[in-house]
């Protein structure tokens, strides 16, 4: 049975909430993609492109040092996911104890969608794997 609303999923690691902070900005290309272009601070924008060349742009719609980020999709590879455009990715740290939960969704990233399937799947890699590994080391 498929979710009835956006993406979204969490991770819990053993970390520091400054490592946590510096991996959701100037550190995405150690476990997601290439940045480039960017100013991390409200307002700014960043792109990150991936091997096969495909590339998004976000603007920094909430900056909150070690709490939040939201970041709005305002541009993409025209061939590959235009349905991106317009979406919101939302993080949340959150420290307990000697480990940090980070909570991730994709606002406009539902079952209906043509990249559902594919997109979720590979955000759990991302993150699951990509992002947990690199934050534990």
């Amino acid at each position: 049975m498929k979710p009835l609303s956006d993406f979204s999923t969490q991770i819990e690691v053993e970390t520091s909430i400054e490592k946590t902070f510096k991996a959701l900005n100037e550190g995405l290309s150690s476990w997601w993609g290439e940045i480039s272009e960017a100013d991390f601070s409200t307002n700014g924008q960043f792109t990150i492109t991936f091997e096969n060349g495909y590339w998004w742009t976000f603007k920094i719609e909430k900056y909150q040092p070690y709490r939040e980020l939201v970041w709005k999709c305002i541009a993409g590879e025209p061939e590959f996911n235009k349905e991106w455009i317009n979406h919101t990715l939302h993080w949340k740290i959150t420290k307990q104890d000697s480990k940090i939960l980070i909570k991730f969704q994709q606002i406009g990233l539902a079952p209906h969608l043509h990249c559902y399937e594919v997109c979720s799947s590979t955000w759990k890699r991302f993150l699951e794997e990509n992002l947990k590994t690199y934050l534990s080391q």
